[in-house]
């Protein structure tokens, strides 16, 4: 995510190309089938969600909340 960040920066793309852009991956094709979920329908802010739901525990953010 942190890559796709620095690249959106680069680029003056819409909130709705950013998602589209999100959506190309394996991981993307395993939730769209699972969740139900088309592109059309898709935001940016929703794909991080997602994405993070995925990838990121519970743990992982209490452990950044005491970091901080």
């Amino acid at each position: 995510m942190l890559g796709m960040k620095n690249f959106f920066r680069l680029h003056d793309y819409s909130e709705n190309m950013k998602a589209k852009i999100t959506t190309f991956s394996d991981w993307w094709e395993d939730v769209k089938n699972v969740k139900d979920i088309h592109e059309e329908d898709l935001t940016l802010h929703k794909s991080k969600s997602l994405f993070k739901k995925k990838y990121f525990s519970e743990r992982y953010y209490a452990d950044r909340a005491k970091e901080f």
